[in-house]
C-alpha cells in the first residue's frame, strides 16, 4: 500500500451486505453527503480494489454481519486482504474512515463483522473521524434508531475537519432529507425493439427470471461481475418442472435465483387444530430429477409469489400497462461490467422485482413519494413525515402497522411516481430461506419444511399475513393429503416410508416470537399480505414452487459419536428432525451413534407440540437418550411459565457433563430472546463449576471458537 491523497471533499462509501440492507444505507448516506457538498462514490466492498484503500481520503464502510459472525459474500476478498499479516502498522496512516454495522442483537455474534472490520483499520492505522454506529434489528425502529443519530456526528465531525466553503450552504446535521438522485432510466419499448421474448410456462417463472435479469443489473452498478454462465443458464436451459414426468437436469446441476427448480408442492398440512390462533404447516417439495442434494442443516430458498390481486391493483393504481415492454438501463455508467442493461415486461416487473404487497417501505420512499404527490394535504403530510418531529409518526404509520407499498400509495392517492422512481424505492422481493425438516437419506428426492403462517393484528387492529408463508399456505399440494388427524391432536404422516410414523401435535408455534409464531426468515411482521386473496384462488394456483438450496450454518458434528444438545423451540426444531432423522438412518445402517438431547419449547402438550410421536420412536431407538433425551417446556400448561432455558438449569449437572464429554450445542429459534436466554443459562451452568469472576461467559466463548456452540435465529 502506498499513500497520495489531495481531494478532501472525495468521499467513498463501501459497503458489504448480504440481503441489501447495508447498500441501502451506504446509499443513503450518499444521498446525504452530495448535499453536503461531498463527492461520494458508492460500490461494494469487493469490487473496490483495496490495495488503492491509501489512496482515499474520507471513507465510510458499512457491513452486515451474516450466519455466525461471517463478513458478507460481496465483501470477502476485501477483508481478506486486510488481515494479510504483512501490511505495515501505518498502511493507512492518513486515512480517515468511520463504520456502521448492521445487526440482531438476538445473535451472539452481533455486530462482529463491523466490530472487526473498525479495530483492523484502526490497526493499521486509519484515523477514526466518528465512533462506529450499531445498527440493531431488534430495536423497534430497526438500524435506523442507531444510523440516525450516527449520520448527525458523522456530518457535524466531517464539517468541522473540512469548514464549507465560502458561498456555500448546508443542510443542519439533524436533517437527513436527500435530493432526488435517479439511478435507474426507463424506457418503454415499441414491438420491434424487443431483443427477445423469452417463452416461459408460467407468469411466475417469468416474474423469477425477471428478478434475476436485475439482480445481475444491480451487480453491475455496484461494481461486482455478474455471472455470464448464470445468465447464460436461464435463457438456454429455462426452468425445469418436476410435475413433467421427465428431467433435463443432471446430476451436478447448479440452482438458484439464475435458474431455480420448479419443485412440486406434494404435502401441505396444517398441523394445528382448527380452534387454535396459529396456523402451522408441514410443507413436503418434490425435487426428483433436480439432482439436489443437501445436507442436514442446510436451507431450502424459496422464491415467493405475490397475490394477483395485489399485482393487478398496483398496475391499475400506477395506470401501467402489464404487457408493455421496458428497458431498464443506469443513469449513469456501470462500473466496468458488460450487463448495462435489460428488457423486461411490466408485468413481470411488478411480479418478481418489486415488493409491493410484503415490505414496509423505508424513508426514502415517503421523501420521493412527496415530489409526486399533487393533493395540498397529502404533500403536507409527506412534508411532515420527513421532518424530525414527524418520524415516530411515520413509524408508527408505516413500519409499526407493517403498511405495504400498495397501501402507502392507496391513502396517498395523487401521488404518481415514475416507473423508475418505483423501481429505485420501492423494496425488491427477496427469496425466504427455511431450515430444512428432512434427512435425504430417508426421504430421497424430497424437502420438508415446518412453517408458522405469519398472521397478527397491527395496533390499529388491522389483518395482517405473510406473503410467502400466506401463499405457500394456499397452494393445493399435487397429491393426497399425507397428514391425517388421530383423535383431533396428533398428526400422523400416513405416507412415511420407514417403520415408524412422524406424528404432530396440533397447536401455535413458538411462543418466542413476536407474533406467537416462529416466522420464517427474511419475514417479519412487514412479510405481509391477506392470505385470502390467495386462498381465493387457492385451486388455481401453480402446485410448482421455485426452490433451490442454500447452506445453513448448522452442520452436523463430523463423527456420529460426538453427543448433542439440540435446543429448538416452536419451528425452530426443523433443523433437529433433519440432524435426528440422518442419525437415525445411520444407526439402522450399523453406524454406531452417540444418543443427542433435545429441548423443545412450545405453549402445550396438546397444542404445538410437533413431531411428539417421531421423539418417542428416537427415544425407543437410543437415537435420543433414554433417560432425559426429550425435555419438554410447556409453557402455558402451568400457572408459572416455563421455556427451555429453565430446563436447562433444572438439568445443569446433565448438562455440565456432556460438555465434558464432547457435545455440540445447537441452537435454533426466534432471535428475539430466546438465543440470549439459553447463552445465559448454560454462562449460570458453567459458573456453578468455578467461582471465578466471568468464568461462564469464558466456557460458552470457548465453546464458540471451537466450534462447539452454535446458533441459528431469525427476526
Amino acid at each position: 500500500m502506498h499513500n497520495a491523497r489531495s481531494d478532501h471533499s472525495g468521499l467513498t462509501i463501501l459497503y458489504g451486505s448480504q440481503t441489501g440492507n447495508a447498500q441501502d444505507v451506504a446509499e443513503r448516506i450518499g444521498r446525504e453527503g452530495k448535499r453536503r457538498h461531498f463527492v461520494p462514490r458508492i460500490m461494494a466492498m469487493d469490487a473496490f480494489p483495496v490495495s488503492q484503500l491509501p489512496e482515499e481520503h474520507n471513507v465510510i464502510l458499512v457491513s452486515s454481519t451474516t450466519g455466525q459472525g461471517e463478513v458478507p459474500s460481496n465483501m470477502k476478498a476485501f477483508w481478506k486482504f486486510l488481515l494479510r499479516k504483512a501490511l505495515p502498522a501505518d498502511s493507512l496512516k492518513g486515512v480517515t474512515v468511520a463504520v456502521f454495522g448492521l445487526g440482531d442483537s438476538g445473535y451472539q455474534s452481533y455486530n462482529t463483522v463491523a466490530k472487526k472490520l473498525d479495530r483492523r483499520l484502526t490497526a493499521l492505522g486509519a484515523s477514526v473521524v466518528c465512533e462506529r454506529g450499531l445498527g440493531d434489528d431488534q430495536h423497534p425502529n430497526g438500524y435506523e434508531a442507531a444510523l440516525d443519530p450516527w449520520l448527525r456526528h458523522l456530518w457535524s465531525q466531517l464539517r468541522a475537519k473540512y469548514p464549507l466553503q465560502l458561498g456555500l450552504s448546508e443542510p443542519a446535521p439533524e436533517d437527513t432529507s436527500t435530493e432526488l438522485d435517479p439511478k435507474y432510466q426507463i424506457s418503454y419499448l415499441a414491438t420491434h425493439e424487443v431483443a427477445e421474448r423469452p417463452i416461459y410456462e408460467t407468469e411466475q417463472e417469468e416474474a423469477v427470471a425477471a428478478a434475476f435479469a436485475f439482480s445481475q443489473l444491480e451487480a453491475s452498478l455496484s461494481g461486482v461481475r455478474a455471472s455470464p454462465s448464470n445468465a447464460e443458464a436461464i435463457s438456454r436451459q429455462g426452468m425445469t418442472a418436476s410435475t413433467s414426468g421427465t428431467t433435463v437436469a443432471t446430476e451436478n446441476a447448479q440452482y438458484g435465483l439464475w435458474r431455480p427448480f420448479m419443485a412440486s408442492l406434494t404435502c401441505n398440512t396444517r398441523i394445528t387444530s382448527a380452534e387454535h390462533f396459529q396456523d402451522t404447516r408441514h410443507l413436503e417439495f418434490d425435487l426428483t430429477g433436480s439432482g439436489i442434494h443437501y445436507a442436514p442443516g442446510d436451507l431450502l430458498t424459496i422464491f415467493p409469489c405475490q397475490s394477483p390481486a395485489a399485482v393487478s391493483a398496483f398496475l391499475q393504481r400506477m395506470n401501467l400497462d402489464p404487457g408493455a415492454w421496458v428497458r431498464i438501463e443506469p443513469a449513469e455508467t456501470p462500473l466496468g461490467n458488460a450487463v448495462s442493461s435489460i428488457q423486461v415486461r411490466v408485468a413481470a416487473l411488478v411480479q418478481g422485482i418489486l415488493d409491493i404487497s410484503g415490505a414496509s417501505p423505508r424513508r426514502y420512499f415517503f421523501e420521493v413519494l412527496q415530489h409526486f404527490a399533487t393533493a395540498e394535504l397529502e404533500v403536507d403530510r409527506l412534508e411532515y413525515f420527513a421532518t424530525p418531529e414527524g418520524r415516530n409518526d411515520l413509524y408508527t404509520y408505516n413500519q409499526k402497522e407493517g403498511r405495504t407499498v400498495l397501501e402507502v400509495l392507496q391513502d396517498f392517492k395523487s401521488a404518481q411516481p415514475p416507473l423508475e422512481w418505483l423501481l429505485q424505492t420501492v423494496p425488491h422481493l427477496k427469496p425466504r430461506q427455511f431450515s430444512i425438516a428432512s434427512s435425504l437419506a430417508k426421504h430421497p428426492n424430497t424437502a420438508h419444511v415446518l412453517m408458522a403462517v405469519v398472521d397478527y393484528k397491527t395496533p390499529f387492529k388491522r389483518r395482517k399475513q405473510g406473503l410467502c408463508s400466506a401463499w405457500l399456505a394456499s397452494l393445493t399440494p399435487l397429491h393426497r393429503p399425507c397428514y391425517s388427524s388421530d383423535n383431533a391432536t396428533h398428526l400422523v404422516n400416513a405416507t412415511q416410508s420407514h417403520a415408524s410414523a412422524d406424528a404432530m401435535a396440533s397447536g401455535a408455534a413458538s411462543d418466542s416470537s413476536a407474533h406467537g409464531a416462529a416466522v420464517p426468515r427474511s419475514s417479519s411482521r412487514n412479510d405481509s399480505t391477506t392470505m385470502d386473496e390467495h386462498t381465493a384462488n387457492g385451486d388455481k394456483q401453480a402446485r410448482v414452487v421455485p426452490v433451490w438450496v442454500e447452506s445453513g450454518v448448522l452442520r452436523l458434528p463430523a463423527s456420529h459419536s460426538t453427543p448433542m444438545i439440540l435446543i429448538g423451540p416452536g419451528t425452530g426444531v426443523a433443523p433437529f428432525r433433519s440432524f435426528l432423522e440422518e442419525r437415525q438412518m445411520a444407526a439402522a445402517g450399523g453406524t454406531s451413534v452417540a444418543p443427542s438431547y433435545l429441548l423443545f419449547g412450545c405453549r402445550g402438550e396438546k397444542a404445538d407440540f410437533y413431531y411428539s410421536q417421531l421423539w418417542q420412536q428416537l427415544l425407543a431407538e437410543g437415537i435420543l437418550a433414554p433417560t432425559a433425551g426429550l425435555l419438554t417446556a410447556f409453557s402455558r400448561d402451568q400457572k408459572q411459565k416455563v421455556y427451555v432455558q429453565d430446563k436447562l438449569r433444572q438439568h445443569s449437572k446433565l448438562m455440565w457433563d456432556l460438555l465434558q464429554q464432547g457435545a455440540v450445542v445447537y441452537v435454533s429459534g426466534s432471535a428475539e430472546k430466546m438465543p440470549q436466554a439459553v447463552a445465559t443459562a448454560f454462562e449460570e451452568i458453567a459458573a456453578q463449576q468455578h467461582r471465578e469472576p466471568g468464568f461462564g461467559r469464558k466456557v460458552v466463548q470457548r465453546l464458540e471458537q471451537t466450534k462447539r456452540y452454535h446458533v441459528e435465529a431469525w427476526s
